[in-house]
């Protein structure tokens, strides 16, 4: 009886060793938006929750468009690795300021102002999740990272 169990014990290990490393990864497996998707869903929120007008609506999704579009680019870039980081980053900044100019003609000083307090709530609870160790996924559930104390 042990001669048949240890073996099948070692071919049970192998292959959920072998499954464990061939699953994809959750953030691979979700399916990569257009910059058009992403600018339509991020206008979208911005009309919500600063209460934009029809023209002002679409003045903001031609900015965003225009923006996911270079960012976009810069991302295949830096994967692909044919640039120098320190440029990239820089352009990235740039973009971000021209980003900026051209919204702050569209919006009204109040509603630019609340679009960036909205950012920067955003960058908050993104960075007290990760320092918590918890991710939310796409659909709302929170998902809670192992912690590993050094």
């Amino acid at each position: 009886m042990k001669k048949f169990l240890l073996p099948l014990l070692a071919l049970a290990l192998s292959a959920t060793a072998a499954s464990a490393q061939t699953t994809p990864d959750q953030a691979d497996s979700r399916p990569q938006r257009t910059p058009e998707e992403m600018a339509a869903r991020q206008t979208q929120g911005l009309t919500k929750q600063l209460g934009l007008s029809a023209d002002q609506s679409a003045k903001v999704q031609q900015i965003m468009l225009a923006r996911d579009q270079d960012m976009m680019t810069m991302r295949g870039q830096m994967q692909a690795g044919t640039g120098d980081r320190k440029q990239m980053r820089e352009q990235m900044m740039a973009g971000r300021a021209k980003y900026d100019d051209q919204l702050k003609a569209v919006l009204t000083p109040e509603q630019f102002t609340q679009m960036q307090t909205l950012q920067a709530n955003r960058r908050q609870r993104g960075a007290d999740a990760m320092q918590d160790g918890k991710v939310k996924t796409k659909d709302g559930k929170v998902k809670i990272k192992a912690k590993t104390d050094s």
